[in-house]
């Protein structure tokens, strides 16, 4: 399965980077996958995706196939897809 991920707003900055691909053999659950996206990287991605008890950052949106994804333990990914993550956004 391919899996095209996209890094929008402070996050594409901070990695220097707005895509990643990825393919993978077997169904993941979301979590997991972003997990082992996190590995072998430096500890911005990490930071923005998990807090520092590992827990998911509720403030981080997280698209896939452009659908919000509200509950990540419910999500496998089975099937080429695009996820998008969004951190969150200021202004005023």
């Amino acid at each position: 399965m391919n899996i095209k991920i996209h890094y929008r707003g402070q996050l594409a900055n901070h990695i220097d980077s707005t895509t990643d691909e990825i393919t993978i053999a077997s169904p993941i659950s979301l979590i997991d996958l972003l997990t082992n996206l996190t590995k072998g990287k430096d500890t911005t991605l990490n930071d923005f995706i998990f807090d520092e008890n590992n827990n998911f950052r509720n403030s981080l949106l997280i698209a896939v196939d452009n659908n919000q994804v509200i509950d990540l333990s419910a999500i496998t990914i089975d099937k080429d897809c695009e996820i998008t993550l969004f951190p969150p956004i200021a202004g005023g």
